[in-house]
């Protein structure tokens, strides 16, 4: 099970580098079109707003679970960091199943937005509105297998010590 959940977490990574990089380039070229259409030509491109809207949205919640991934997500360590080994994975174990939690109350509540604004469509983009908030459960669950691999693989033995502390 450990090994599934492991290779799956990097499967998982990787489609959200891939799906991150792609929404990435697309916005860099899309707003250096809209600013030669803007500044250059006078002609302002009048999609390029809700289209920018909505690709940074898919990078934020879709680059969200690759700090999981790596476990360079934003964490308070000032009182994890002076527990003793034990204590520190149990600690890092309840906070990760917390988060787990927050993630699975965060799918459940967004289908309810997402069925309600799935019919509507943007004004300048033949996309749906409810594209814009899919984005948030696909990282959530992508964030819950990355937080559960790190939960089997948590060994004391990574606990931070001071002397890890100074050589970082």
């Amino acid at each position: 099970m450990k090994a599934f959940i492991r290779k799956l977490s990097g499967i998982l990574d990787w489609i959200s580098g891939a799906i991150c990089a792609t929404v990435l380039a697309g916005l860099c070229i899309v707003i250096v079109y809209s600013v030669i259409m803007r500044f250059i030509f006078n002609n302002p491109v009048t999609w390029q707003y809700e289209l920018t809207l909505v690709g940074l949205c898919w990078a934020i919640f879709i680059g969200m679970p690759m700090t999981f991934h790596k476990e360079e997500h934003l964490r308070l360590t000032f009182v994890s960091n002076k527990l003793s080994p034990k204590v520190w994975t149990v600690y890092m174990d309840v906070i990760d199943l917390l988060l787990i939690a927050f993630l699975i109350t965060g799918i459940v509540c967004s289908f309810s937005i997402i069925k309600s604004t799935w019919s509507t469509y943007y004004k300048t983009i033949a996309i749906r509105n409810g594209v814009y908030y899919l984005a948030f459960p696909i990282g959530c669950a992508f964030s819950i297998v990355h937080l559960i691999d790190l939960i089997l693989n948590r060994k004391p033995e990574d606990a931070p010590t001071a002397q890890k502390e100074m050589e970082a």
